[in-house]
């Protein structure tokens, strides 16, 4: 059977309107943030899309965006979703975060900080969508996640990942078959564009380049 899956990111919060780092620590979600959360779950009303089971990381950030879009608390949280840890960066500028690197993003580059390799990070997020996924066979799921490991995921289930930077609330969608996954869009509800279609691709002005910090 096939499985739809929406995966989003969480809504601003306070570390994202200041420019910090932010992945294990966290800040609550600002005014914007929570617009933009308003804004997805409007998304979801147009297109009479409803939920059979809602997940998201342990994080407040993601927790609140999910109740905001849902109008729901029957979520379940999930450590496997939650941000990519960045060490002894965390709180700091993002300014001092070194340049992408195509495909694999910032590689062990914060391990030697105390924090979580990009790798790692596609591993636990790839094999924890998996076992949702597998525990919701041939139904609609929605998944609140993060930035960064939402970025990981894709790039290790997708044989052509689009190079995207991810804004809050964007929201991609999935359908699975067994163990493919196929994306057919990311949208972003609140300037109700596509960042990305199956179709299309991503249009060239929004197209992540490497060699920079983002």
């Amino acid at each position: 059977m096939t499985t739809k899956l929406y995966l989003m990111r969480h809504g601003q919060t306070r570390f994202n309107a200041q420019g910090r780092i932010q992945g294990a620590s966290d800040s609550p979600l600002t005014d914007l943030g929570i617009e933009q959360a308003l804004a997805a779950k409007a998304y979801f009303d147009q297109q009479n899309i409803s939920f059979d089971a809602i997940y998201t990381s342990t994080q407040e950030r993601a927790c609140d965006t999910a109740e905001l879009v849902t109008g729901r608390t029957d979520y379940t949280r999930l450590k496997g979703l939650k941000e990519i840890d960045f060490g002894a960066f965390e709180g700091q500028q993002e300014f001092l975060n070194p340049p992408l690197q195509k495909d694999i993003g910032y590689g062990d580059y914060f391990v030697t900080y105390g924090g979580e390799g990009s790798l790692a990070a596609r591993q636990r997020m790839g094999d924890t969508i998996r076992q949702i996924v597998g525990d919701n066979d041939g139904k609609t799921v929605l998944v609140v996640s993060h930035g960064g490991a939402i970025a990981q995921f894709y790039r290790g289930v997708l044989a052509d990942p689009p190079q995207v930077r991810m804004r809050n609330c964007a929201i991609l969608d999935f359908e699975v078959t067994g163990s493919q996954f196929e994306l057919f869009s990311i949208y972003d509800p609140v300037a109700g564009e596509f960042l990305y279609d199956q179709e299309h691709g991503v249009p060239k002005d929004l197209e992540l380049r490497f060699g920079e910090t983002t």
